[in-house]
């Protein structure tokens, strides 16, 4: 495996004359974003092909990190843990993730309440989770600690990500509520239609039709 010493950073030129970076701060934050694609791509890859190398097993990142949460603390968790722990929202997708572990003979319901179905690793799971740290650790974890060489660097990322994530949420929250106003806004502003010439004239038709109705009852009493 080839190690990355952290310094490239490709396609920079596109940051520079791009509508997303009006600006010294758009451009630096565009460039941050474009390495949020890159990291989230290289991390998927990294995480399905060890999966695949420990476990004879092609899954997709999303899965493994599924079945790696539930072996966590070896505590059971729900799918609503799982979609609570790894910021998902994607049940349906979670559940079927769920049933694809189980089938593999990775992970096997745990003892809970019939409301609340659990999950926890089976043995297989285990010494598949246990097999996946240890490549992480000799392949990854040595190479951070030599790319990171300052103390505290890797924490002082991690504390500027966490912030930048919940600007994010902040900001996917904010366009949630504009959409509802904007929706409310458009049902009170919409124009309350004319009626066409076809309206009017079925509705004398109908005025007609009650005046001859009312007369005939007039004249029968």
């Amino acid at each position: 495996m080839t190690q990355s010493t952290g310094e490239e950073r490709p396609n920079s030129h596109l940051h520079e004359s791009s509508h997303l970076s009006p600006d010294g701060m758009g451009i630096e934050f565009h460039e941050f974003e474009f390495a949020l694609h890159h990291i989230s791509e290289a991390f998927s890859r990294w995480s399905s092909a060890v999966h695949e190398y420990v476990s004879g097993e092609a899954l997709p990142q999303a899965d493994v990190s599924v079945l790696q949460l539930i072996r966590m603390n070896k505590e059971p968790k729900s799918a609503a843990d799982i979609g609570r722990y790894l910021n998902r929202d994607d049940s349906s997708n979670i559940l079927y993730a769920l049933r694809k572990l189980e089938k593999a003979g990775l992970i096997e319901k745990g003892d809970s309440p019939l409301r609340q179905t659990t999950y926890q690793v089976t043995q297989r799971g285990m010494e598949v989770t246990d097999r996946y740290a240890q490549v992480r650790k000799e392949y990854l974890l040595s190479a951070m600690g030599s790319m990171l060489g300052e103390e505290g660097e890797l924490g002082a990322a991690i504390k500027t990500i966490w912030r930048i994530c919940g600007l994010y949420e902040q900001g996917a929250r904010s366009i949630s509520v504009m959409r509802v106003l904007q929706g409310e806004r458009q049902d009170t502003d919409r124009p309350v239609v004319a009626p066409t010439a076809k309206r009017r004239k079925s509705t004398a038709k109908a005025s007609a039709k009650g005046g001859d109705a009312s007369g005939k009852l007039q004249s029968a009493g």
